[in-house]
């Protein structure tokens, strides 16, 4: 392989062919590192959403909702939390408004609250748009 003069062309291109193969490999696993890093942002932001509107539902039931709970679920819509000052400002990403809700109910001592938001490009499991 090498001799007094260096390196010969076929060498060179062998070697060339092997970092270019490596490059490609590269630029690919840094590409699809992004994207999916990208899609666990989007997603904890609508998860984020959810959150907050979980919590001012938790509010709305320690400090407003008079009857007791049972393991009939209940829905609080967002304009029941907007006549307590509860409501959740729910934007996606590019700005548009999202439609949501909360079911809650009481098992075995346990209060459960769970948020539905639908926006442009995420829907919560589950969702059903007639409980708004």
């Amino acid at each position: 392989m090498l001799n007094k003069n260096g390196w010969g062309l076929r060498e060179m291109l062998v070697l060339s062919g092997v970092l270019g193969i490596f490059l490609i490999v590269a630029i690919y696993y840094i590409y699809t590192l992004y994207d999916s890093l990208d899609e666990e942002v989007t997603i904890n932001y609508y998860y984020d959403l959810e959150e907050k509107l979980e919590n001012q539902a938790r509010v709305y039931l320690d400090d407003y909702y008079d009857e007791n709970l049972n393991s009939d679920y209940i829905t609080i819509t967002r304009s029941v939390l907007n006549t307590y000052n509860l409501d959740v400002n729910l934007l996606d990403l590019d700005g548009n408004a999202c439609s949501g809700y909360v079911k809650a109910n009481k098992t075995r001592g346990n209060v459960n609250i769970d948020a539905y938001i639908s926006c442009r490009d995420y829907i919560t499991d589950g969702y059903e748009s007639w409980r708004e």
